[in-house]
């Protein structure tokens, strides 16, 4: 849930659920691991260890749910499918424009432009947040389309990424950052770029990565001790159950900033 810690135990998705990820294992991350670098496959805690493919081919989800794809980019395209759409916790994968409200941030200026990259009702949820918080202009989701790295597009790139969160499955991008260390299949062994001389010392951006980090919702798990004969049901309820209704609260908040 939102502004939760997180944690509990791992559990399994059964092997007879017919779930596309059936046999990996669920839950278990916290808030205090939220923060992943500037390289897709980041942001997961040390209890998923990188099983040895790309980045985050066949990795379990400890905060619920899958990362978000780039298409064929380091193995993200085991997470691309109208089916998994369709499944994904929170819905299907979306853009969000942040801007800074000039009313707020005088000193902001117009180009400083971000995008969150993430499932629809948790971008729209963090954009209610950013809002209210960090007095970011309300936005609709826009669709995202996975594309890999180079591709001419106007959409986001792996190597726009200034910070992915939950394993991965949430990004904050900004399209004058061209993170090179992201690009090839080696992208975790190089040192990411630096962020450009606009946002390195951005409070708008600073504000924006602090309430992200804290409020986004995360999986609430049950202990060993209460997660015991979970059915597929109830697993899928608990994970879909965190995350879900952010889109119920949306309209007031876009009206309440016009």
């Amino acid at each position: 849930s939102a502004w939760s810690g997180g944690g509990g135990d791992k559990a399994m998705i059964p092997q007879d659920s017919g779930h596309p990820f059936a046999g990996r294992y669920v839950g278990s991350g916290d808030r205090s691991t939220i923060y992943g670098s500037r390289l897709y496959g980041s942001g997961y805690p040390s209890s998923y260890t990188d099983n040895g493919g790309e980045a985050v081919q066949g990795r379990g989800f400890p905060y619920g749910t899958w990362p978000i794809s780039w298409g064929t980019y380091r193995g993200g395209e085991e997470h691309t499918s109208s089916t998994l759409d369709v499944l994904r916790p929170g819905g299907p994968l979306v853009l969000v424009s942040l801007s800074s409200n000039p009313n707020n941030w005088p000193n902001i200026p117009t180009t400083e432009v971000y995008q969150l990259v993430g499932d629809r009702d948790l971008g729209m949820f963090m954009m209610s947040d950013l809002a209210d918080w960090c007095h970011a202009k309300p936005q609709w989701p826009q669709a995202f389309s996975p594309t890999a790295s180079g591709n001419a597009t106007t959409q986001p790139k792996p190597e726009n990424v200034i910070q992915y969160y939950r394993a991965s499955s949430f990004a904050l991008t900004f399209a004058e950052y061209n993170n090179t260390a992201a690009l090839g299949a080696a992208a975790s062994s190089t040192a990411s770029v630096p962020l450009p001389d606009l946002i390195v010392n951005s409070s708008f951006l600073a504000c924006i990565n602090d309430t992200i980090a804290v409020a986004q919702p995360i999986l609430d798990w049950p202990r060993n001790s209460d997660s015991k004969g979970l059915s597929a049901g109830a697993i899928a309820g608990i994970v879909i159950g965190a995350l879900f209704g952010a889109s119920l609260l949306i309209m007031g908040v876009i009206l309440a900033h016009a």
